[in-house]
């Protein structure tokens, strides 16, 4: 081969290699959490077996909970392809425990703390509870190709995703607080416009604040069926750089323990992975992908109403429908433990009389008696 030959070939693999490092250096770089050129990333293990799809940008020890709850270890990013090490198993938190707390936290005051005058305290802790769901959405303009025709536009598919989300969870007696704020552009500022908007639904004291997006993957990574109805897979995404990210990924856990076991099938998986993505405002800040554009609308939309029975219990929250329905089923059971209350405190009356019978008629002949004549003596 000729010198000339041998340059040329050195020169374009160093150009292809050095095109290749600086790709991946600039998505870290960009300040955008996830791919804006319509493609996306490829998520390998360490044999080569394919993982997962998705459009958001990692960097290594970032981690992926696949749907099976196996924990991947992002080691490598090499282009398009993302070398991810298989970690351990992740256990899940107890359904059953997490449902019976958030019955316990909910509950009202009963008769007897009313009658007695310590509901005062339970009432204060009634009111540090956040019982509201509070949803945004920091990419506005994200869009479902098979509905709109385009993957984005100023008034996004993804807001009728949120507002999906919303009418469930008020349908299902939750109070929903759904914004439609814009953010836009869809640019690396985006976190720090709706981080106000995250701020000001705080102000509501939500029990779980919601970040409503979509992915950008081929659409059979968000292809399923939940209980005969074709929807979206939803993925979870936990930001890693700030201070909440353990008890977010924690609450992440829970969501999917909830939606394993109510329905089977509809997490797609868990991010954990760089960014701060508004989560550091508090311990159950989650941002929910529903769906790629490359799925339609109303699959999406479907998904949002399952969720909308998935995340209260997650969260902790009961709702008014709920609350009523324990209120019309402990009234009897209140009124029925008066009468014997009342019974048994009567016959406990009776009985002491009876049985002290003799002293009593004593007690009263004694005080009918007429007092000594003073004057005798």
């Amino acid at each position: 081969m000729k010198p000339r030959v041998v340059l040329i070939m050195i020169a374009l693999i160093g150009f292809f290699a050095g095109t290749t490092a600086s790709a991946q250096v600039s998505w870290l770089e960009s300040r955008l959490s996830e791919r804006d050129d319509g493609s996306y990333f490829t998520l390998k293990d360490t044999q080569g077996e394919l993982i997962t799809y998705t459009a958001r940008i990692l960097d290594i020890g970032d981690s992926y909970i696949a749907a099976d709850n196996q924990r991947y270890e992002v080691t490598a990013v090499d282009g398009d392809v993302i070398i991810v090490e298989r970690k351990e198993k992740i256990e899940l938190p107890n359904v059953n425990e997490l449902t019976a707390g958030a019955a316990a936290r909910s509950a009202k005051p009963s008769f007897w703390q009313r009658l007695f005058g310590t509901a005062a305290s339970q009432k204060e802790a009634d009111d540090e509870q956040w019982k509201a769901v509070g949803i945004y959405h920091t990419h506005n303009a994200e869009s479902y190709v098979p509905t709109s025709g385009v993957e984005s536009k100023d008034q996004g598919d993804i807001m009728s995703v949120g507002k999906a989300l919303a009418d469930a969870l008020e349908d299902l007696g939750f109070k929903a607080i759904w914004s439609d704020n814009s953010h836009l552009p869809h640019d690396g500022e985006a976190y720090i416009r709706s981080r106000r908007t995250a701020v000001e639904l705080m102000q509501h004291r939500p029990g779980t604040l919601i970040d409503v997006h979509r992915d950008a993957t081929p659409p059979e990574v968000y292809e399923t069926e939940i209980d005969g109805k074709q929807a979206t897979k939803v993925r979870i995404v936990v930001g890693r750089q700030n201070e909440n990210r353990e008890l977010n990924l924690e609450y992440a856990k829970r969501i999917k323990a909830v939606a394993d076991e109510k329905y089977p099938g509809i997490i797609e998986g868990i991010f954990h992975a760089r960014g701060n993505y508004n989560q550091d405002l508090g311990p159950r800040m989650i941002l929910l992908e529903f769906g790629a554009h490359t799925n339609p609308l109303e699959l999406a939309e479907q998904a949002a109403r399952f969720f909308a029975e998935i995340i209260p219990a997650a969260a902790g929250l009961v709702g008014e429908g709920a609350n009523r329905a324990e209120a019309k089923q402990s009234s009897p059971t209140a009124w029925r433990s008066i009468v014997w209350i009342l019974v048994i405190t009567a016959a406990v009356v009776i009985g002491y009389l009876a049985i002290n019978k003799q002293g009593l008629g004593a007690l009263i002949s004694r005080d009918n008696q007429e007092p000594p004549d003073e004057d005798q003596n």
